[in-house]
């Protein structure tokens, strides 16, 4: 099998209480020493005395104070930059990637109708020219703000990030995951949703501070940010006591439709052509994608045996998701879907995609006309090198189709490497909204929240493309696709315990 687990996270509980041990005996060891210092003077003033003992005392439990961080403080601990750290506030949840290269904490009380939430994301900016000055910056974000009808930008003002001055940029907008959700105008009016977002430099790293909140009241959501930011600095020198806490893998069925384009179905009935399943865990940022040839042939519950691209004709994407899962064995938490007409913009908009052929592409079927090598590629020429299944294969896989749906899953893993941390989690989640113009999901903003971390520092090198172990073979009068049970079985469990 071509996958390998991933090795726990240590735990850092020992080496805490270790420090707080040795703390504890040096703190011991001034008293003792002040003690013998006093017993070994003239006692020619008892009085005197007492008071030098009493002002080493209060010194002693001042410098205790001190050196004793509360117990929701955190550090990062990244070799690659100047290390941060904040106090967590009472009650949150901390997730963290890439020893603070990115970290999340959450509101513990956060539900899907009120959520609070602060991100925090460190880039090397040194070969990025645009956020190398202060209005390039600004920018971006504001750029994401201005592109949505919904938002409304808010005046710029001066923030204290620990002892340094910052800017604080804002607006607030409307959802459109509120949209897919609720169904209704007015329950998208209710929504009020606001955006913070600050930053300072550090040589060649840009610290990025982004307030995300949902239903909560402007001026208590700004009071709680810059509380945060107060207690903000770009140093390591205390232990740090505030752990992460433990952020799931996820499992992401992404779905391409084949309507649009002027064909029947969409998102109700239309035939799902290109499933893949995408695991990531949370924790170590790697994931694996599982393509599923259109046509295996499965159960599809209620409906009897059928190609699986069927799942979705008969009972839209209920029905897709609980036939994958029995076919899987894994729960799926969200489905992503889109169509022709949303995956070319959505490619344009994401500046194209970087991609290696495997092979020379003739096919005016699908419209790919294509040369072995790398290209970049803009969203007509993505889609049609997605359809094409009239080709022989690179060897890394079967020809036909087998070898468009693993072209399609190199599509979609090549989009993370198109756009900077910066850019793709700046722009969050109002970024959202524009992709919702062309895709379908059940994702909510607590759920984009927790993707956050993984979707700021995952790469396409990340992750990790293979297939159900399958083969195509005729059942009846259809041409189908079947697959080894046993082996398909393995290959899930192995990816789910990554």
């Amino acid at each position: 099998m071509p996958f390998k687990k991933h090795l726990k996270p240590k735990s850092y509980s020992i080496f805490s209480i270790s420090i707080l041990l040795i703390l504890t005996l040096l703190f011991s060891a001034a008293l003792l020493s002040c003690s013998k210092q006093s017993a070994g003077k003239n006692n020619e003033n008892q009085a005197s005395g007492e008071t030098t003992s009493a002002a080493a005392e209060v010194e002693t439990t001042a410098a205790e104070t001190q050196a004793q961080p509360p117990l929701n403080y955190y550090v990062s601990s990244s070799k690659d930059f100047d290390n941060y750290s904040f106090v967590c506030p009472e009650g949150w949840k901390l997730y963290e990637t890439k020893a603070g290269a990115s970290v999340v904490i959450q509101n513990d009380k956060s539900v899907e109708s009120k959520v609070e939430s602060i991100f925090i994301f460190v880039e090397d900016i040194s070969s990025l020219e645009q956020l190398q000055s202060e209005t390039g910056i600004a920018d971006i974000y504001t750029g994401s703000a201005q592109s949505d009808k919904t938002a409304e930008l808010k005046e710029q003002e001066a923030v204290s990030i620990g002892t340094e001055t910052a800017k604080l940029l804002s607006y607030t907008y409307k959802s459109s995951l509120d949209r897919q959700q609720n169904k209704t105008e007015n329950s998208i009016q209710d929504s009020t949703n606001i955006d913070f977002f600050t930053y300072i430099k550090k040589g060649d790293f840009l610290y990025s501070i982004k307030y995300i909140g949902k239903n909560v009241e402007e001026a208590g959501a700004k009071e709680t940010f810059k509380n945060f930011l107060a207690a903000f600095s770009v140093s390591g020198q205390v232990q740090q006591q505030k752990q992460k806490d433990k952020n799931n893998s996820i499992n992401i069925l992404i779905l391409g439709d084949d309507s649009g384009m002027g064909r029947p179905g969409g998102r109700v009935n239309g035939r799902t052509d290109i499933i893949i399943l995408l695991h990531l865990n949370l924790d170590t940022c790697k994931g694996t994608a599982v393509t599923i040839p259109r046509d295996t042939w499965v159960n599809i519950p209620g409906q009897g045996e059928g190609k699986i691209n069927g799942a979705h004709a008969f009972g839209g994407n209920e029905l897709t998701v609980k036939t994958i899962e029995n076919l899987s064995g894994l729960k799926i938490d969200n489905y992503i879907i889109t169509d022709f007409d949303g995956f070319v913009p959505l490619i344009d908009f994401l500046g194209g995609v970087t991609v290696e052929v495997g092979e020379n592409l003739n096919d005016d079927f699908s419209g790919s006309h294509l040369s072995k090598g790398i290209h970049h590629i803009d969203g007509k020429t993505a889609l049609a090198l997605s359809r094409n299944r009239h080709r022989a294969g690179d060897g890394s896989t079967q020809g036909g189709a087998f070898a468009r749906e693993r072209e399609a899953a190199k599509i979609i893993v090549g989009l993370l490497d198109q756009k900077s941390t910066f850019e793709r989690i700046a722009a969050m989640p109002v970024f959202v909204n524009f992709l919702l113009k062309y895709t379908w999901t059940d994702l909510k903003l607590l759920d984009v929240l927790r993707l956050l971390p993984v979707l700021g520092k995952i790469k396409a090198s990340d992750i990790d493309i293979t297939g159900i172990p399958s083969w195509p073979q005729t059942i009846g009068n259809a041409s189908a696709v079947v697959y080894d049970v046993e082996a398909t079985a393995e290959l899930f469990a192995e990816v789910n315990s990554q």
